[in-house]
Order: C-alpha cells, then sequence, then structure tokens
C-alpha cells in the first residue's frame, strides 16, 4: 500500500530529472507514489519521463501542464495536491536530491510521534540561505518557521494540504504553504529529525 504521493514539479531540467527519480528509486522504504508535473509541454521531457512510466507503471506518472505558469511551479504543486489519493504528501522540485534512507527515517519519526509533519535537516546550494551568513553545502539546520526550511524537507499529512491548498505564488510560497497548514490545524504535532537527509539545489 503507498502511503505518500511525491509531488515533483519540473522545467526542462533534463540531467536533472532522472537524479531524482532514482533517488527514490533507490530508496530502503517503498511506499511511494512519484508523480512529476512539467510546466508546460516538452517533447524532450516527454520521452525522457515516458520510459520511467513505462518502467515503473505502478509507482511513477507524469502530466504536462496545458499552459506554462512560471510561477516558482506553485500552480503545480496546488495541482498536485488536488490529485493526491495517499494519507501524505512531500511537494520538491526536479534538482533536488534524497538519501537512500529519506523515506525510512521519515517514516519511522511519523509512526513514532504520530505526526501530521515531520521534517529534516538539508544541505542548501545556495549562497546564505535563509540570510544565514553560511557557504552553499554547509549543515542547514531546519526549524518550523520562515527562513529556515524548504518545501522539499518535509512531508505533511494529504489532508492539511488540501485544506488549505497552495494559495501563495510568490518566492515566499513554500513557506506561507507551511505557514497555512500550522495554522490551519490546532494541536498540529511537528516532528523534527536530526538527520541531514536532502540536498537542494
Amino acid at each position: 500500500m503507498k502511503e505518500i504521493t511525491i509531488v515533483c514539479v519540473s522545467y526542462q531540467r533534463y540531467k536533472n530529472i532522472p537524479v531524482l527519480i532514482h533517488c527514490f528509486l533507490a530508496q530502503t522504504l517503498q511506499n511511494f507514489k512519484l508523480l512529476v508535473l512539467h510546466d508546460g509541454y516538452d517533447a524532450t521531457m516527454d520521452g525522457i519521463l515516458g520510459r520511467f512510466k513505462q518502467e515503473y507503471p505502478d509507482i511513477f506518472d507524469y502530466k504536462f501542464s496545458d499552459v506554462r505558469y512560471n510561477d516558482y511551479g506553485h500552480s503545480l504543486r496546488e495541482k498536485g495536491i488536488g490529485m493526491l489519493d495517499t494519507e501524505y504528501v512531500l511537494l520538491t522540485n526536479d534538482d533536488n536530491y534524497y538519501c537512500p534512507k529519506f523515506l525510512e527515517y521519515m517514516f519511522g519519526a511519523i509512526h513514532a510521534h504520530k505526526a501530521d509533519i515531520v521534517m529534516c535537516d538539508m544541505i542548501h546550494s545556495h549562497n546564505q540561505p535563509g540570510g544565514r551568513p553560511q557557504l552553499p553545502y554547509n549543515l542547514f539546520v531546519t526549524m518550523p518557521k520562515g527562513g529556515s526550511m524548504d518545501i522539499g524537507c518535509f512531508i505533511a499529512r494529504s489532508e492539511l494540504a488540501k485544506k488549505v491548498g497552495f494559495r501563495d505564488k510568490t518566492h515566499d510560497g513554500d513557506a506561507t504553504y507551511f505557514q497555512d497548514i500550522v495554522q490551519a490545524t490546532p494541536g498540529i504535532r511537528i516532528a523534527k529529525i536530526d538527520h541531514v537527509l536532502f540536498v537542494h539545489n
């Protein structure tokens, strides 16, 4: 039984998307479905993703939007949330990396703490991420607040994601989505794993 849908937004990163897909194919816990949503039609990406769908039809699917939104992938995330049929969801991008034990650790924490949200630490590829005075590809300790997390570092219950949707289409949409879930859920249970399981690019 699949417990989580990974919704990955994408746009013409032909070399990156196979890496992201293989990160999940290599997971020690295979309890997921992976859905790639591409921003507008692209023939090259159709060829790349079509091969994965042919080989892994039970866990992999992809779709193209009718129009190019060009809004940080947020409109695609909103569409992906509306398509969820699993208990949990992870929203991510096509140039990110995940450790093979990402899902194993995250679901260990979910089940141990009956968590609504679980988050992990990460490596951030940008200079001064979140305004912190640090160089890229250094430890980024996450916290449940703006400037201290990325959308790819946390898993949430799908019912909560559907409840709030993805209303903020600006650069800060990731943080707004997280904050909306927290504010809409009195007594929300947030678990934090002190392991680096995710690389943001």
